[in-house]
């Protein structure tokens, strides 16, 4: 790890930046929906939108195809705050398709429209490393391993990035098999400052299943500083080596179960970066996902700063 002093950014985000494709109207089964919307998504570039959202200075590392998207996706990311330079086209290459299904919003489906070798997979180590050198954070994802090219230009990253913070987000879509998952991640799990991922992903990443605490633990032993593990409707728990926090969910009317997830992860970038005790990280982090979740998108529905304490300050009065 590299100590930056002024660093650019305050985060910069690696990995997929997609075109998300949403029903016109709520509660239609996909044979009924008539029309879609695009938002700007893919994982990590929602992490770095809501970063900015929060009040960050955040930017993403990303590809497009060479396509009547790639102008889109530069614009949303420009219109949000995310510095774009490193969002560039690959030629021959056709950006990734998100297409939603929301008829049951506490489980939306997902299904990625994209070529055999996705724009993303072209990321160059040199460019990475770059980005990494320039940010006091660098958010990364279990994705970004799922190809050889992407995985070496990932862990060369580590080499120049201050605190490297890995984002679990299984897609069963990118990968062979879940051994191979566990086979790429265990020389970098050790590495990264801070592990995050769902019950499902943890247990994908370990090899091993438990309660989320005993999960904790034990890829805490692994070597990160901070594991959260998210428990959607139950909320989410934050081990160290002083202890665990557990941060119930907050109650809301849920339009979109998508996106709630890359909110939380902008909220732990957040806390970090601002010197805020984790207790009050995890909190704005579950408040985020909860206020996300009662939205429709996932970029546009990612909340300020403000947002997020409005949104406390009226579950404290209920």
């Amino acid at each position: 790890m590299s100590v930056h002093v002024n660093p650019a950014f305050d985060v910069v985000t690696v990995g997929r930046a997609v075109v998300d494709l949403y029903p016109a109207d709520d509660g239609r089964a996909p044979k009924d929906v008539d029309s879609y919307r695009q938002y700007l998504g893919g994982s990590p570039t929602n992490v770095a939108v809501a970063a900015s959202r929060a009040g960050l200075r955040s930017a993403v590392v990303t590809r497009t195809g060479d396509d009547l998207f790639h102008d889109f996706v530069v614009d949303r990311l420009e219109a949000f705050g995310v510095d774009s330079r490193w969002a560039l086209a690959v030629p021959g290459r056709r950006t990734t398709l998100a297409v939603c299904d929301l008829q049951e919003p506490h489980e939306p489906g997902l299904t990625f429209f994209r070529d055999p070798q996705p724009p993303e997979e072209s990321l160059d180590a040199d460019e990475l490393g770059e980005a990494a050198a320039a940010s006091r954070v660098l958010w990364i994802t279990a994705s970004g391993f799922a190809s050889e090219q992407s995985a070496a230009a990932h862990t060369a990253a580590f080499a120049t990035a201050d605190q490297v913070f890995l984002d679990l987000d299984y897609r069963a879509d990118f990968w062979a098999s879940e051994s191979d998952v566990r086979d790429r991640l265990r020389p970098v799990l050790g590495r990264a400052d801070a592990v995050i991922g769902n019950v499902r992903e943890v247990e994908i990443a370990l090899g091993t299943s438990g309660t989320p605490a005993d999960i904790a633990r034990e890829l805490l032993d692994s070597g990160p500083r901070l594991v959260v593990v998210k428990e959607g409707a139950k909320g989410a728990l934050a081990a160290t080596a002083e202890g665990m926090i557990e941060q119930a969910a907050f109650d809301v009317q849920t339009i979109n179960g998508l996106g709630a997830g890359d909110a939380f992860g902008g909220q732990l970038v957040h806390g970090a970066t601002v010197g805020l005790p984790l207790e009050d990280t995890m909190r704005n982090a579950v408040a985020a996902g909860a206020i996300v979740a009662s939205r429709r998108g996932c970029s546009v529905a990612m909340p300020t700063m403000d947002e997020v304490a409005q949104f406390l300050q009226s579950r404290s009065e209920l």
